[in-house]
């Protein structure tokens, strides 16, 4: 089968769903970048918690004088979860001992500090809801501060910024991995955004994804079907193939110039350029240079990925933005965010 398959440069209904009752989005908390960078110029350790699709880590952080300097790194490599809760329990039990406040960053869907959501991390939800009501307070009673990890993530990259110099009116957060996720803070407030589960319009599905969204009932394929490499890139080459391969072995397919997987991943970067236009149009953000978009996770290892989301986002008209990949800021923007929000949060 040929994948010579031309792409679209602009499909403005793609921008425009964005500006539509489609996309959810939910106020997490107020947050200033100049402040919470301030408050790492103190000297301070906490623990850091960061819960992704596919592994889970853990460090405590000695924050002095503007550096956050991790030690006793620990990572948990899983599928579905599995593993996740004992990890966290051994976690909790060592925050304890040593007084330690907790961050906690975590790629579920959160009211409060209980996950009501999960789409990658079934059997880690089965059993937190099981064992605590999925409930991290109880897990970490009186010691943590739990966000989504676009929260953890925006408000890490944003202070690591400040403490660079570099400010910003509003912020954009992208994080493309396992699935997609979103948050901006406009305004002095940081908020979640479910950029993901918004109509993919026909002129961004040109291998004819049909894999529904199925999140909170949406029957329609969604924007995270062709960006995120396993909800989307991995599924669809099974689909073409007939072959499972992961996201790390298609992303040097796509990088030796494979066509298949060439198509896969120049289609979730131009589907992702549209995203983050339609978000940052739907907020307002400035036209004159004050405003950033940074990406994260796994599809952004991928240096023509990264090339890829940059040109897109060049051509397609949208506000003069500072375009910045986490990975040029530090090894893990939710891990470091979490530290942030452990030491920024007034919570306990």
């Amino acid at each position: 089968m040929s994948y010579d398959i031309s792409l679209p440069g602009h499909v403005p209904e793609q921008i425009a769903v964005y500006q539509t009752e489609h996309l959810l989005t939910h106020n997490v908390r107020r947050f200033d970048a100049q402040q919470a960078a301030a408050k790492l110029r103190g000297v301070r350790d906490v623990m850091a918690i960061d819960l992704g699709g596919d592994k889970v880590r853990k460090a405590t952080y000695c924050v002095s004088n503007g550096t956050l300097a991790k030690r006793d790194e620990e990572t948990l490599q899983s599928r579905g979860g599995a593993g996740y809760l004992a990890f966290l329990e051994r976690a909790a039990a060592e925050a304890i001992a040593n007084n330690l406040q907790v961050g906690i960053s975590s790629a579920t869907k959160l009211e409060g500090s209980v996950v009501s959501r999960t789409v990658n991390l079934p059997a880690f939800f089965e059993e937190f809801t099981q064992r605590y009501g999925a409930d991290y307070e109880r897990l970490f009673p009186d010691l943590s501060f739990v966000a989504n990890d676009t929260i953890s993530g925006i408000c890490g990259a944003s202070a690591l910024l400040a403490l660079q110099g570099r400010q910003f009116r509003d912020v954009a957060f992208f994080n493309c991995g396992s699935g997609l996720g979103a948050a901006v803070i406009h305004d002095g407030v940081a908020i979640h955004i479910e950029a993901a589960h918004v109509p993919l319009m026909p002129g961004l599905n040109p291998l004819g994804q049909t894999t529904r969204c199925s999140v909170e009932g949406k029957d329609y394929v969604c924007l995270e079907r062709v960006t995120a490499a396993r909800a989307g890139i991995e599924d669809l080459y099974f689909q073409q193939t007939g072959e499972a391969r992961d996201g790390v072995a298609l992303g040097r397919m796509y990088e030796a110039g494979d066509p298949l997987a060439t198509l896969l991943y120049e289609t979730s970067a131009l589907a992702l350029a549209h995203a983050a236009v339609g978000v940052m149009r739907r907020y307002g953000f400035s036209e004159t240079g004050e405003s950033a978009v940074v990406f994260h996770g796994g599809n952004f290892e991928i240096a023509t990925y990264r090339a890829a989301v940059r040109r897109n986002l060049v051509a397609l008209p949208g506000p003069d933005i500072e375009i910045v990949f986490s990975r040029d800021l530090c090894g893990n923007v939710c891990l470091d965010g979490a530290a942030v929000l452990a030491i920024d949060s007034d919570h306990p």
